[in-house]
């Protein structure tokens, strides 16, 4: 039995629906079942369980063999969740699983960063790292760059959310929400691309579904150990993204480049009050500060995966839903 942790997440959803297209048995953890009937449709079982609540985990985690977590607290659904409340979720999680006699404990995690210790997502990545690698249990960290239907939505646009089940942006978190109306269709509108950092920064954009087929690959052991970079096909800049843009909807599109401390601020001043924008003014600053410029097709090769998917063959599928 296989634990997702975050199924009702974007990507945690994809990996319960990849996981049960290739017959495993799959437990979802949700904290409500009516929220997940079309998870429950896949065939898999679903548990109420919460990292806030480690007393629910240790039912969770009964005769499972190995957990996928995907869990963050970057636009949460609920309020009073916070990236504490996650932090420490992860650390009994893991404590538990390894009590449990869990053999496999796969991450879902982002790139090491200058800025990892100042930004909540990425310190509580790093400290569950550390909990996995003492745990005694066989475990894999993907720790993957910034994902194409998610931040090509956050830059200005929202052609990335078309046809995306339980997307992130799409949630139902009111600032959340205000925050989109104001700026998810720059680029449609009037050709402009709000990006973290200098345009010339290069990330190895991945696909949201790549990553859930990479996080399914890697509940097999021998598939990997420790903490791993994976990355998308291809290496591109905000430059790059903007002229696929161009080709895409034929229109000029430019970049407007936002300094890191000034998300660093937002990010001060939102997280008493608005804590899923602060989250994502936060993941801004660690975009704005830093790149993914690797090439990792070895490890790609390694999960068994198949050709990934480039932006551009993301956005064209993306436009064509508009005319079904």
């Amino acid at each position: 039995m296989i634990l997702v942790v975050g199924a009702t997440g974007q990507v945690g959803s994809l990996v319960v629906r990849r996981l049960r297209a290739e017959g495993e048995q799959v437990r979802a953890m949700v904290r409500d079942r009516r929220a997940a009937v079309d998870l429950a449709a896949t065939g898999a079982e679903l548990v109420v369980a919460d990292l806030g609540r480690p007393e629910t985990l240790d039912a969770a985690l009964d005769g499972v063999t190995a957990v996928v977590a995907t869990a963050n607290a970057m636009a949460p659904i609920r309020r009073g969740d916070s990236a504490a409340l996650v932090d420490a979720g992860y650390g009994e999680l893991v404590g538990r699983a390894a009590r449990a006699g869990v053999s496999r404990f796969v991450l879902a995690s982002v790139p090491v960063t200058p800025l990892d210790d100042s930004v909540p997502v990425a310190r509580t990545k790093r400290r569950t790292e550390r909990l996995l690698a003492e745990s005694g249990m066989s475990w894999l960290s993907l720790r993957m760059p910034p994902f194409t239907e998610v931040w090509l939505a956050l830059v200005g646009s929202e052609i990335p959310l078309r046809g995306e089940e339980r997307a992130t942006l799409s949630r139902s978190y009111p600032t959340l929400r205000r925050f989109r109306r104001l700026t998810g269709r720059t680029v449609e509108r009037r050709g402009v691309m709000l990006v973290p950092g200098p345009a010339n920064a290069r990330q190895a954009f991945l696909s949201v579904h790549d990553a859930a087929a990479a996080l399914a690959a890697a509940v097999r052991p021998g598939t990997g150990e420790g903490a791993v970079d994976l990355g998308g096909p291809e290496v591109l800049s905000w430059t790059d993204v903007a002229r696929i843009f161009e080709r895409v909807l034929g229109r000029r599109v430019r970049v407007v480049s936002q300094p890191a401390r000034g998300y660093a601020v937002l990010a001060r001043v939102l997280a008493p009050v608005a804590p899923s924008l602060a989250g994502v003014m936060g993941l801004n600053r660690l975009l704005a500060t830093s790149e993914s410029d690797w090439d990792s097709t070895a490890t790609a090769q390694h999960l068994g995966l198949g050709p990934l998917r480039r932006v551009e063959d993301v956005l064209r599928e993306k436009v064509a839903l508009r005319v079904r």
